[in-house]
């Protein structure tokens, strides 16, 4: 995983050994049989789309074969099993969020596997597609930044149906497994783009010139999301370490990174407005985040781009500390006060909406 333009988790996407319908399931008719091999058929081009990395071909291709793939689960349900040819009921994907990315197949035996699968790779098109719209040559400007956002809430929605609707899967999991069959792997990345969203909503109050408290307060925001992120991955528990660790890191370091921020914003109001000493307590929380956010990992696996604006931020925050902390001993006196300091979060991007699996569109028998 990469935060793309500083703002948008970007993934590899999964790849799929081949899978032949018609060579597993027997149909009663010719065109059920015909539905199956136009099962396998779409089922071949979102293989040859994720391999190749493309996720607008991916999602297109997803877009088309889902709908097949439920009516194939539903006329399995329905008969009790559709009859069978002998052929193995094998679905071997690679991951999107495992510690190499895109290396290592992971096999399972059931229809719900291949569901998993096909709407997480589907969610992380989303995201790839985000990351696009903001590095294109228009980057922050009003309408790549709606059609990202469009975007991010889209995968948080995937992201979150796969964990209420798709897991848990109905068949034992081996110990060596892809995240993306675990629901609290799908929650941190619900959280991870709702994260993402929140760092939009702060660009756009930043270009439109809002307060410097609501900023701060959006800051927090994105801290608290990010927060509940991590918390997600750890519930991971013996899965913790085979998860990407560029994610672990980002949600580790990221908790700590934009409430730093949030304080340092927070700390020039409060000195602007004559309160020195509680500028400086907060200063000094926003440079105590800085240093638990690179012990954390924020800058593990950056990109370019978020590496210079977390050097920016965290120099911007040393920079007032050394004048604060000297002019408030010189001059002013303030009392600075004890204890960790907080601030009030604002969450701009709350309801991402929810994802409705398409209609099965065909019958087998």
């Amino acid at each position: 995983m990469k935060i793309a333009a500083g703002l948008v988790p970007t993934f590899t996407l999964p790849k799929t050994n081949p899978f032949l319908f018609d060579k597993v399931y027997s149909a009663a008719d010719e065109d059920s049989k015909q539905r199956l091999h136009e099962a396998s058929q779409l089922r071949e081009a979102v293989a040859a789309a994720t391999a190749q990395g493309d996720s607008a071909a991916a999602a297109a291709a997803i877009d088309q074969y889902l709908p097949v793939l439920r009516g194939v689960i539903s006329s399995v349900a329905a008969h009790q099993g559709l009859p069978s040819t002998g052929g193995g009921l094998v679905f071997a994907w690679t991951s999107g969020g495992d510690k190499e990315p895109g290396k290592r197949y992971y096999s399972l035996y059931t229809l719900g596997y291949e569901m998993c699968m096909i709407v997480s790779t589907r969610a992380y098109c989303e995201c790839n597609l985000a990351a696009q719209e903001l590095e294109s040559p228009s980057g922050m400007g009003d309408d790549p930044s709606k059609k990202a956002l469009g975007l991010l809430k889209s995968a948080a929605s995937m992201f979150s149906a796969i964990a209420a609707m798709i897991l848990p899967l109905n068949e034992s999991l081996p110990v060596q497994r892809a995240p993306e069959v675990l629901p609290f792997y799908h929650t941190s990345l619900e959280l991870l783009c709702r994260t993402s969203c929140q760092l939009l909503a702060i660009n756009q109050a930043v270009i439109r010139g809002m307060s410097v408290a609501l900023v701060a307060k959006l800051y927090s925001g994105a801290s608290q999301l990010c927060g509940g992120c991590l918390q997600q991955l750890s519930a991971l528990q013996n899965d913790w370490n085979d998860v990407d660790p560029s994610l672990r890191n980002f949600a580790s370091g990221g908790w700590h990174y934009f409430l730093a921020v949030g304080l340092r914003l927070q700390a020039t109001i409060s000195w602007d407005a004559g309160n020195h000493g509680e500028a400086v307590a907060q200063i000094r929380e926003s440079r105590k985040r800085f240093d638990n956010a690179f012990s954390g990992g924020i800058m593990h696996y950056a990109s370019k781009s978020f590496t210079e604006r977390v050097d920016a931020d965290r120099s911007q925050t040393v920079n007032l500390m050394t004048t604060y902390e000297k002019e408030n001993d010189m001059v002013y006196f303030g009392r600075v006060p004890a204890g960790e300091q907080t601030i009030e979060a604002k969450v701009a991007a709350a309801e991402t909406g929810k994802w409705s699996m398409p209609a099965p569109s065909v019958r087998i028998t």
